[in-house]
């Protein structure tokens, strides 16, 4: 069978290929108020292997589900680790990775583990992609991680019932991001890259050629440890020229709170369907298999 790539909002997808079923982020139940994607972890048969991307509720969360009832191994950062041996998860089905590690799947099926980068919680941002972002460099670990506090605990206070079930998941996962990671997913097919926030290491990124990169676009990019100066389409475009990948889909830009707008992608993806674009670009909904080394 050919494989497959499914999204189920934020930056989870799962990829079937050659027998395996591999997720990339866990965040299936989500925040009530939220639209549903068409699968929780409830009904999640069988998990080989969870890649977590980094150590926030929208993309840990879940991953306990998975390894306790579906059987997955979850591959994940020492904060990631932490918070899910908290949860239960034995240790023999943790994999603790930092980046550089190369994670065996199956006969034809790696998943290379890149070092990355969180966007920039603390920086200002835009909803619309085409809007220029500037400034707020040169701030100091200590501002960023105070302004990242305040964010939380706005959030955290929100009234019920998306403001208690956030709390919960937050006593679950973590306020620390933990060390922000990619994967590449290597196969006899072809390569997909993931990367489940909006930033990235130059040197690393740079020509990995992917045939599939599923990029995030939600938030200030973070390019080089500091915030994108430009809008999120300039950055998207930096960062597509750089991995020169053959397509191109973005994730992270629904709603991430219930009431809140989701990120406008239009001119991101408009970016793409010119003519000379530096990749294809298709789109995803939820719960939606598209082949992943097809037309999609």
């Amino acid at each position: 069978m050919p494989a497959t790539l499914e999204w189920f909002g934020t930056a989870t997808f799962r990829v079937r290929d050659a027998g395996l079923n591999l997720f990339f982020d866990a965040y299936l139940d989500r925040l009530p108020g939220l639209d549903p994607v068409g699968l929780s972890t409830r009904e999640v048969g069988s998990a080989d292997f969870v890649f977590v991307s980094h150590s926030h509720f929208d993309h840990l969360y879940g991953a306990d589900a998975l390894a306790l009832s579906a059987g997955a191994t979850v591959v994940a950062s020492p904060e990631s680790a932490r918070c899910l041996r908290e949860a239960g998860v034995p240790e023999q089905q943790l994999l603790v990775v930092t980046g550089g590690e190369t994670v065996r799947c199956g006969p034809t099926t790696t998943v290379r583990v890149l070092p990355a980068l969180h966007a920039c919680l603390f920086a200002h941002s835009d909803s619309d992609t085409s809007v220029p972002c500037l400034g707020d460099l040169d701030v100091s670990a200590q501002d960023r991680a105070a302004t990242i506090r305040r964010l939380f605990a706005g959030m955290d206070a929100a009234p019920a019932p998306a403001g208690p079930a956030l709390v919960a998941m937050n006593d679950k996962c973590s306020r620390h991001d933990g060390g922000q990671l990619a994967y590449l997913l290597v196969t006899s097919g072809g390569s997909l890259l993931v990367s489940g926030s909006a930033g990235y290491w130059r040197g690393i990124f740079s020509g990995l050629r992917p045939d599939v990169a599923l990029l995030s676009l939600g938030g200030r990019p973070n390019v080089d440890g500091e915030p994108f100066q430009g809008s999120t389409v300039d950055y998207m475009l930096e960062q597509v020229s750089l991995l020169r990948p053959g397509r191109v889909a973005f994730c992270h830009h629904d709603p991430l709170f219930p009431g809140l707008p989701g990120v406008e992608i239009a001119p991101a993806a408009a970016a793409l369907q010119v003519p000379g674009a530096p990749a294809g670009y298709f789109e995803m909904e939820y719960a939606t298999p598209v082949p992943l080394f097809g037309s999609g």
